[in-house]
């Protein structure tokens, strides 16, 4: 009996110590979860009701006293707080663990703040028994608020819209590779490029695999390159072959990127396709190229013409001579002919001249040089400033090489009209003499007032549209000489037309005097002009064969007249005071008996 009671007493007080027990780890496991603001809830199936600490109430903005914690409380405590979004999938959820209670309980909803908001709850707990003979028990667990952590997840989530929207729909192929260089992320742009029809279809796959022949294989050393070496490559220029087998050219940048050990274990890589720039700048060279040649085609057409042009004159000179040597009209005739042929033949390759430069699109060129500078900062941000800035260079270079080439065509023009309208008032001259003389060109009595008369008739319009007041004084005496009537017109004509083309246009006062008068033994004739005037050393080589002061002259004038002069035994001077203070032409002719 004794034995009976003292085992019954330690049976009490095995009781008591494992109560004591539980009571301090249940008081230590309360205050663990009071020290992290975690909510503590146990429920009880058996009778529907929800236990919860304050904690649990007040991450809520609630107070644990407002509620009443009597039997079957789940929907005032629990229930009816959740979102209505949330609340039909996270009440199956639970009750399904009510019944079938494997494992642990997790559920994340949103409930209800007394400010209105919603609180991101992450609910974890399992199921206790209340022995090990009975299957009553409870289902305890936890409540966090991870309402910052939901919301920086749905930020991230948000931004990794955003930013795969926007690498999808930039004109670029941009890709990701993992530390075997496989593709893990593709945009459209470079699922397009590498010819698939989705990015499924070439994630977890390297360049060998995705393009064949070389270029899979100069892809895919590119990226072991720079896995390996941990440096970039930059804008390196490829080209790839699209789906219809069309030769095109990318501009390629693959850039390491490292994990937090400072190991190489991605490739970002960025490509621009340049095959519209690569077929401009061919267009360009081959342009470039094809105006060189019209260039050069049009240097070798002026030289032809410079030569053909000294030919003329050396013919014309020599037929002329012998025609009037020989007094022959017949031949005279055929000299005329001759010459206007050779007129034609100049009007021909005058023609040939224009239809080039008309076809030479320069203006074109300076529009693009024009609108290349205008977009250079654009295209620099496309290409790279280096070569934006050289693509303009070159552009430039070539609208100025196409200028000066179409201005020394422009002069060579202007020279051999300048000649045709010279060898045309020639002919005019010979013909209405051979016309008046029967032909004859012998050296007979000629008359000089006579032929300035004729001079002053053929250049009066010249005079006027220059607004240039011509006066002629003839003083009274003889003033005839044997000679060829139509060089020394031909002198009279150039000496009048060279005063007339040194007057400055724009002057107020523009005159010319022609005076003729004979004394002792001689016959003068002067030529005083207002025009531009030359200094010493310029008058010292006038009469140098091919010297000239004008931008267009051939050297020839002042040369021809002083022998034509000197062959009637005659003085051909020229003088002035200085330039700007005009010119005097001086030509004195010995007087002959009738």
């Amino acid at each position: 009996m004794a034995d009976a009671v003292l085992k019954n007493k330690a049976t009490d007080y095995s009781t008591q110590q494992q109560f004591d027990d539980l009571e301090a780890t249940t008081k230590k496991y309360r205050e663990l979860l009071a020290t992290s603001n975690t909510g503590a809830w146990e429920y009880f199936p058996a009778s529907g009701f929800l236990d919860c600490n304050s904690i649990y109430f007040s991450m809520l903005g609630r107070n644990i006293n407002d509620y009443d914690f009597s039997d079957k409380n789940l929907n005032e405590a629990w229930t009816d707080l959740l979102h209505p979004d949330d609340k039909a999938a996270a009440m199956r959820h639970f009750m399904d663990y009510v019944e079938n209670p494997n494992g642990m309980y997790e559920s994340v909803f949103r409930m209800k703040h007394a400010s209105g908001n919603w609180v991101w709850i992450c609910s974890r707990g399992g199921f206790l028994k209340a022995g090990d003979t009975s299957n009553a028990g409870s289902l305890i667990g936890t409540h966090i608020d991870i309402t910052e952590q939901k919301q920086a997840q749905e930020e991230i989530q948000r931004e990794r819209v955003l930013l795969r929207t926007l690498i999808d729909n930039l004109p670029g192929t941009i890709y990701i590779k993992d530390e075997k260089a496989r593709k893990i992320i593709a945009n459209k742009a470079d699922v397009t490029t590498i010819g698939a029809n989705s990015e499924a279809e070439v994630i977890g796959k390297t360049d060998l695999e995705l393009f064949p022949n070389g270029i899979g294989l100069r892809g895919y050393q590119n990226d072991m390159e720079v896995l390996q070496s941990g440096e970039a490559i930059l804008n390196k220029e490829e080209v790839f072959y699209d789906n219809n087998g069309q030769q095109c050219w990318l501009s390629t940048s693959k850039v390491p990127v490292y994990d937090e050990n400072g190991k190489v274990n991605r490739i970002l890589g960025i490509g621009h396709n340049i095959t519209e720039r690569k077929r401009s700048e061919e267009a360009l060279n081959n342009l470039n190229k094809e105006l060189n040649h019209q260039s050069a085609e049009l240097s070798k057409q002026a030289k032809e013409l410079k030569t053909l042009n000294k030919q003329l004159i050396q013919q014309k000179e020599q037929e002329l001579e012998k025609a009037i040597a020989q007094g022959k009209f017949e031949i005279a005739s055929e000299v005329l002919h001759d010459i206007g042929n050779a007129l034609v033949g100049f009007g021909s390759y005058l023609t040939r001249i224009n239809r080039t430069i008309e076809n030479n699109n320069l203006e074109g060129i300076r529009n693009l040089a024009t609108f290349l500078k205008g977009q250079q900062t654009l295209i620099g941000n496309a290409i790279g400033a280096d070569k934006a800035n050289a693509l303009v260079t070159i552009t430039d270079g070539i609208a100025k090489t196409q200028g000066d080439n179409q201005k020394e065509v422009s002069a060579s023009i202007a020279e051999l009209l300048n000649i045709v309208s010279h060898i045309q008032e020639i002919l005019n001259i010979q013909r209405q003499l051979v016309r008046s003389h029967n032909g004859l060109h012998e050296r007979k009595p000629v008359n000089l007032a006579n032929i300035i008369d004729d001079c002053r008739s053929m250049l009066f319009a010249a005079f006027d549209k220059k607004g240039v007041k011509l006066s002629v004084n003839i003083k009274p005496g003889s003033h005839i000489i044997k000679g060829d009537h139509t060089k020394l017109m031909q002198v009279i004509l150039n000496v009048l037309k060279n005063s007339l083309e040194a007057i400055d246009f724009e002057s107020p006062d523009k005159y010319i005097t022609v005076s003729l008068g004979s004394a002792d033994e001689f016959i003068q004739l002067q030529i005083i002009d207002n025009g531009q005037g030359f200094d010493k050393e310029t008058s010292r080589r006038f009469f140098e064969r091919g010297y000239t002061t004008k931008k267009k002259g051939t050297g020839l004038g002042l040369y021809n007249c002083r022998s034509i002069v000197e062959s009637h035994a005659g003085s051909f001077d020229i003088s002035s005071d200085g330039a700007g203070r005009g010119a005097v032409t001086t030509i004195k002719f010995a007087l002959q008996n009738s």
